[in-house]
């Protein structure tokens, strides 16, 4: 992990708790953007799957709304699949790597980037 993450999850149990709810957050409403590029869903074509609002479907997967696992189970159905969870490791040291240009991380199959005190994913899907 990046010694600014590092550090400051290992400040407090809330700061490393904070830390993986985020990470999660990103990682799964990621997924669901993967998920949508691939098969060519809109986050209105989706809506209308899930019986939802578009302004819903934003707000989740913008991460500014709980999801809770039932919409999230819904959300899988509508793009065809089913979730699937497992517990994993903390990340690990490795899990960090430097290019000329950023420090990034990859967890779950996803790419972040961090700078100063963000962490963002790198490839951003179509909104």
């Amino acid at each position: 992990m990046s010694d600014f993450f590092d550090a400051w999850a290992q400040e407090s149990e809330e700061n490393d708790r904070l830390v993986a709810q985020e990470l999660l957050i990103t990682e799964v409403t990621e997924a669901i953007w993967k998920v949508m590029q691939e098969t060519g869903v809109t986050k209105s074509e989706l809506a209308q799957r899930i019986q939802k609002t578009k302004g819903y479907v934003s707000q989740v997967l913008s991460g500014s709304r709980n999801m809770t696992l039932r919409t999230l189970s819904d959300i899988c159905f509508a793009l065809g699949n089913r979730p699937v969870f497992n517990f994993g490791s903390a990340l690990q040291e490795n899990d960090w790597y430097e290019d000329a240009q950023q420090v990034k991380i990859t967890h779950g199959g996803v790419r972040y980037t961090r700078s100063e005190n963000m962490i963002t994913p790198i490839d951003l899907w179509a909104a």
